[in-house]
């Protein structure tokens, strides 16, 4: 589970989180919408231990994200797949390869990663564009991260996938 409660961001004299709080409960998709600057990837920083809090409180898995190590932090990161606005890709590599890059730094079996990355392909429409350089499949209309992107967040995370 995800939590944040009554949390607070600012940068310098700019408020971007006020009394912010979210709980979103494993299994559970929530997509969080809004105009440029309200905070939306702020959330999701904060979730990853990328930002803390001002005030409130962070917490995933019954964990306090902000007193995590950096171990921890680490295994909080593996189990939510996120991808950020204008993600970059590997455009030497195919977007198969780009899809696979996570899956091959934590010690999967070849045959689980060739299925996890069929699987996202398929869910993002991007099957038969597998062998094409990652270049081939942006500015297809979509506007945030490629649908490349989108297959990258979906393979990485088996419990849990923000996508921003």
């Amino acid at each position: 589970m995800i939590e944040l409660q009554d949390v607070h961001k600012a940068f310098g004299p700019k408020q971007v989180l006020t009394g912010f709080t979210l709980t979103v409960r494993d299994g559970e998709t929530l997509v969080l919408i809004g105009y440029s600057g309200t905070g939306k990837s702020v959330v999701l920083k904060h979730i990853v231990g990328l930002l803390h809090p001002d005030a409130g409180e962070v917490i995933v898995d019954g964990r306090m994200v902000p007193e995590l190590d950096r171990a921890e932090l680490n295994a909080v990161r593996r189990d939510i797949g996120y991808v950020f606005q204008f993600a970059a890709l590997f455009d030497s590599m195919t977007v198969a390869e780009n899809v696979a890059l996570g899956l091959r730094n934590r010690d999967l079996p070849e045959a689980e990663i060739v299925e996890r990355v069929q699987e996202a392909l398929a869910l993002v429409d991007l099957t038969g564009r597998r062998s094409c350089r990652a270049g081939c499949a942006s500015g297809w209309g979509s506007p945030g991260p490629s649908p490349c992107g989108r297959a990258t967040c979906c393979t990485t995370s088996p419990r849990r996938a923000s996508i921003r």
